[in-house]
């Protein structure tokens, strides 16, 4: 027998925009988020939401916020699933609202370069309608065949070409929130403005817990004249990272920077030693002369820090490859039929971690990392930079026994980057695995927030336990 919620749910999106069968309720427990990452509570997660919604207007978004406050149920929106850092996970049951039925491109404006695109457009789309008129959309993360407009918004996102475009925040002009009440809130899509904070950011980043994105006007950038790709081998990590550092003191910023050293490979022997050295990928794009100019300064500039340019097809074929992982997620998922948070995972512990820190504390923090996962018995497999000197990662790998090791070795790391001044993350968003870390990553501005959630969403329904707020 239907209850009273589910029974107004398929009055209001019709019997096929709403599941709440075992098969869905597996596949949407979870975005891309693993428990093998290591991090508090990860074993006592037990995913799964009691229904399923698909919307296929804002009206019917204002109406299911509406039936989740009145029944006090929460409300999770889902864009391609592959966040990973459990932002659309459904951790305290409640509806998951999967937004890809709103996948239209309202408006395409080459005069002003933008485009207005509903929240569940996937980026590869947006794309594809901006071509025909010689634009593109600077956003360009490793999930252009399958993250969403709304995904990479709520995330702030940011991708290969981020050093030129920034994130995907920066591309936004104008959003459509619809909040928890079903109150329909539209912000002025200009470049800027000048009267009072801009509410656009308060959306950005904010992982669907202030509101629920339903269509953004972003900025589209012309199609470049010319695009020049270039790997060049440096002898270690300090080397290239000196380039880099060497190439934004000039003001160069190539469209992409990313740069990255394997310490650890995995052989049929197991995991061992990686081949000495460090490897950088550049892409300068825009006017022919000025990639011309770029370039040339660029390789310079890596080759007096002991860069050597790849004379064959490396930078190309690393282009080429790019959004590769995205497709084999996708179809992994749908081959499944289940949720990665609930897939076994067997083998080595993987975690990640995108850090950003001052540029003069890099090559000490380097050094301060390798030493304290020394001390937790876990290993760092690469580290790297991204789009900027500051944007530092690395992926750590323990064995399959070392979860709790490599849980405590990551928040070590974590929160020293904290203590440097840094931030803890600065491309996934922080979700529910960094949660635990947000009254020390913000401070007294956690309560700033929390108290603008209690405004605005007083029942708690908005993606609760998302981003320490709740």
């Amino acid at each position: 027998m239907l209850t009273e919620l589910e029974a107004a749910l398929i009055a209001l999106l019709g019997r096929d925009g709403v599941a709440s069968d075992d098969a869905a309720r597996r596949l949407y427990a979870s975005d891309a988020l693993r428990p093998g990452r290591g991090f508090p509570g990860a074993a006592a997660l037990h995913p799964a939401p009691q229904w399923v919604v698909w919307p296929q207007s804002v009206a019917q978004v204002q109406g299911l916020l509406r039936l989740a406050n009145q029944h006090r149920t929460p409300i999770v929106p889902y864009g391609g699933g592959s966040g990973l850092m459990g932002g659309a996970m459904p951790s305290r049951g409640g509806m998951v609202m999967d937004l890809r039925r709103m996948d239209r491109i309202r408006t395409v404006s080459p005069a002003d370069l933008t485009v207005t695109a509903e929240a569940g457009a996937v980026l590869a789309a947006v794309n594809a309608a901006l071509e025909p008129h010689s634009l593109f959309l600077g956003h360009d993360p490793w999930t252009v065949p399958v993250a969403t407009v709304g995904g990479t918004i709520s995330t702030d996102s940011l991708g290969y070409l981020g050093a030129a475009y920034g994130s995907m925040g920066d591309q936004v002009l104008g959003l459509e929130v619809v909040l928890a009440d079903g109150t329909l809130l539209n912000t002025r899509a200009v470049p800027r403005h000048a009267t009072g904070p801009h509410l656009n950011r308060l959306f950005i980043g904010g992982e669907g817990c202030f509101g629920v994105i339903t269509a953004a006007t972003l900025r589209a950038a012309p199609i470049p004249e010319s695009r020049r790709l270039v790997a060049v081998e440096f002898p270690d990590f300090a080397a290239g990272f000196h380039a880099v550092c060497a190439m934004f003191a000039l003001g160069l910023h190539p469209a992409m920077v990313d740069y990255g050293e394997q310490l650890v490979s995995l052989s049929p022997d197991g995991w061992g030693p990686a081949d000495p050295g460090a490897v950088m990928y550049l892409a300068f794009e825009g006017l022919t002369e000025v990639t011309a100019a770029q370039e040339a300064r660029t390789i310079a500039i890596c080759t007096a820090h002991g860069g050597e340019r790849d004379a064959g097809e490396e930078a190309q074929d690393f282009w080429d490859r790019r959004h590769f992982p995205a497709e084999r997620f996708a179809l992994a998922r749908a081959e499944s039929g289940t949720a990665p948070f609930l897939q076994p995972q067997p083998g080595p512990r993987v975690d990640f971690l995108h850090m950003a820190v001052p540029a003069s504390q890099v090559l000490p923090f380097r050094a301060w990392c390798l030493d304290r996962t020394a001390q937790h018995g876990v290993q760092v497999r690469e580290f790297g930079l991204w789009n900027r000197p500051e944007l530092f990662s690395l992926v750590l790998v323990a064995p399959e026994d070392a979860v709790d090791g490599l849980a405590a070795a990551s928040d070590a790391i974590l929160q020293h980057a904290q203590d440097l001044g840094g931030s803890m993350e600065y491309v996934h968003g922080a979700g529910l695995r960094l949660a635990h870390l947000m009254p020390r990553e913000l401070g007294p501005g956690l309560e700033v927030l929390k108290g603008i959630k209690r405004q605005l969403d007083p029942n708690l329904i908005l993606n609760p336990g998302k981003l320490g707020l709740s």
